[in-house]
């Protein structure tokens, strides 16, 4: 296919000068296919994440069960930031609240109210995942969710939350 003729906007010469000479990328990266193929791959990466979030979560009526209490004051607590739902980017979409946040016995992780406003707020809901279920040397070796949960200080998980905005 000549050049222009795909779907996508040709890149300028300096555009692609400037790819070529400073990534890792090919000639054969910058043909119309494979910038399309790029952009499916980056689609499907997102939907796959997307359900991931979904599996490993919890709606706002399954959370409302959980702590006993009702749907409106679930919505409230996550509004208040004492429980993590991120944005659905959508009107109408439900809730989905991570399941790491809640304790065996079905208790809000404490803490967690202290630990949220630290967090870099451009952090994908699997990176917070990550971060809060992951063992830490500086923890012991726990993640921070069952450090809080056990009932360690949470200054140590504020400044490491606070840190991945640095990363």
């Amino acid at each position: 296919m000549p050049p222009g003729d795909g779907p996508f906007e040709a890149l300028s010469a300096g555009e692609r000068s400037f790819l070529l000479t400073h990534t890792d990328l090919v000639a054969d990266d910058l043909t119309s296919d494979a910038r399309g193929a790029a952009l499916v791959a980056v689609a499907q990466g997102r939907a796959v994440a997307a359900a991931v979030v979904t599996q490993n979560s919890l709606t706002t009526g399954e959370v409302a069960a959980l702590l006993g209490r009702a749907e409106a004051n679930v919505r409230r607590s996550r509004l208040n930031g004492d429980l993590y739902a991120p944005e659905t980017g959508a009107a109408g979409r439900t809730l989905r609240f991570p399941s790491w946040q809640f304790t065996d016995d079905g208790r809000v992780v404490p803490g967690l109210r202290h630990v949220l406003p630290a967090l870099p707020p451009h952090l994908h809901p699997l990176s917070i995942e990550r971060f809060m279920t992951t063992d830490l040397d500086t923890l012991g070796g726990q993640s921070p969710v069952r450090w809080l949960a056990d009932g360690g200080p949470v200054e140590p998980v504020i400044r490491m939350a606070d840190e991945l905005g640095y990363e």
